[in-house]
């Protein structure tokens, strides 16, 4: 080998080692970065001299890896997206204090109080009171699920929107990303980008990416191609005519309903616990109010009051058990007329009969609310809401620890490790220096050479 050649192996060396310490500098300062990708310098024999050049830098990235991270990411917001809203529902349902059930069971004893003394107005003033505050209790309690209702309707209008901008910012990155690995550009920058906006759709509504040759990528979602290229489909979002359930389409090519397949990702939870969960217990608070004011009803219109009528309701109710809940009030009648309680179960009875208001007494006891007891019914109403929410709770523990797994995984394939950068910048260095070396003893020679011959 030449003295030239020895130069210019020396230079090359220098050169390679010198990118390579580069970076490696920037794993270490960016080794908290969210979404940074280890780098690694290319290096690479010539075939001339047998030395090393730079050839590029490379991210270690494990799609694979990668992929197992987005899918438990978009399982656990779907988890998480339930858990919250299902927290909200049984707050309503069933809190600590004076819930519901409390306030059947305060109305039930007001009853058995008025037994004893029927004549009493201040104790027929106390019944009408409960009934009241039953009746507003369950009107309220279904107002409150229907503004949890809206507002996770409106939560899953944010959650497209944001979407429908993310994906357009992926379809933007392919193309900027084919443009570069065109030219012979670093992409890497670029495609850090990209896994953390596909990463972001993926805790959205599930994500499956898959990259092609040209480096852009195909974002597959809820059974839809939602880009592809340089192009991504439009998101969109109405509610069904008939049951009012959410519905999701994905306008690229043609416009398609893909909601049976949204069933992961926020928007999965939001869907699963809005239109499922939130939906069936407001259909069992309607039947539980339907069914609660027409047995006291019918008990208490074949009773008389101490003004000696009968056939009164204590309470206002729909015809059907469809929007009972929110219906449901004391009867205006019933307002400020403590005498109108049916206590009497004739007008032999007046003044001071008790037959009616026993029987209303003994429904604490009575199987007589679609075959359960008072108290048994409310328990089945809150106790539904309880399971769905520990059921979320679980799932929610679950994914938490699924993706911490796959988080793991996916760092040891492409986090930055100080301990090893630390020993990459010794070896580069070290390498450097060797090459700087060679340099200094080749121009030495160099330098005897020429002083031989002049």
């Amino acid at each position: 080998m030449s003295l030239f050649s020895l130069l210019g192996t020396a230079r090359d060396g220098m050169a390679a080692q010198s990118a390579a310490l580069s970076t490696t500098s920037a794993n270490v300062a960016n080794v908290s970065t969210p979404g940074y990708t280890r780098r690694v310098a290319q290096l690479e024999t010539t075939a001339v001299d047998g030395g090393v050049r730079y050839a590029s830098t490379a991210r270690t990235f494990d799609r694979f890896a990668y992929a197992n991270v987005v899918d438990q990411q978009a399982k656990l917001s779907a988890a998480a997206s339930r858990a919250g809203a299902l927290s909200e529902v049984e707050n309503a349902i069933a809190p600590t204090d004076n819930n519901i059930g409390d306030q059947a069971v305060n109305l039930v004893a007001s009853f058995n109080t008025l037994a004893g003394a029927p004549e009493d107005p201040s104790l027929r003033a106390d019944v009408l009171d409960k009934a009241d505050q039953l009746a507003s209790t369950i009107s309220q309690t279904q107002t409150q699920l229907s503004s949890t209702s809206e507002n996770l309707l409106g939560q899953a209008g944010d959650t497209v929107k944001q979407l429908n901008s993310d994906l357009a910012h992926i379809a933007d990155l392919n193309q900027q990303i084919a443009t570069a690995q065109g030219t012979g550009a670093d992409s890497n920058g670029l495609r850090d980008q990209r896994d953390a906006a596909i990463r972001t759709v993926g805790s959205a509504i599930g994500a499956k990416a898959i990259e092609g040759k040209d480096g852009r990528v195909t974002l597959y979602a809820a059974g839809a191609v939602l880009v592809e290229g340089d192009h991504s489909s439009t998101l969109s979002m109405d509610l069904d005519a008939t049951t009012g359930a959410m519905r999701f389409y994905a306008q690229g090519a043609a416009k398609n309903e893909i909601t049976t397949n949204v069933t992961t990702g926020t928007l999965g939870g939001v869907r699963e616990a809005r239109d499922v969960d939130l939906a069936a217990t407001q259909k069992n608070l309607d039947q539980y109010a339907f069914d609660i004011a027409n047995t006291f009803n019918a008990i208490h219109a074949s009773g008389y009051g101490t003004d000696g009528n009968t056939g009164r309701d204590l309470f206002t109710v729909t015809a059907t058990a469809t929007g009972a809940a929110k219906a449901m009030a004391l009867d205006p009648t019933m307002k400020g007329h403590p005498e109108f309680v049916a206590t009497a179960g004739s007008l032999s009875e007046l003044p001071g009969g008790n037959t009616t208001v026993l029987k209303l007494a003994n429904l604490a006891d009575s199987a007589s609310f679609g075959g359960q007891t008072l108290a048994d019914r409310f328990a089945g109403l809150a106790t539904d809401i309880g399971f769905r929410k520990v059921g979320a709770d679980d799932e929610q523990t679950l994914r938490t620890d699924t993706l911490a797994s796959a988080e793991s995984a996916n760092d040891s394939a492409s986090g930055v490790s100080l301990d090893d950068e630390m020993v990459n910048l010794t070896a580069y260095q070290r390498a450097f220096e060797a090459s700087s070396k060679v340099l200094q003893a080749t121009n030495t020679l160099f330098d005897s050479l020429m002083s031989i011959i002049v």
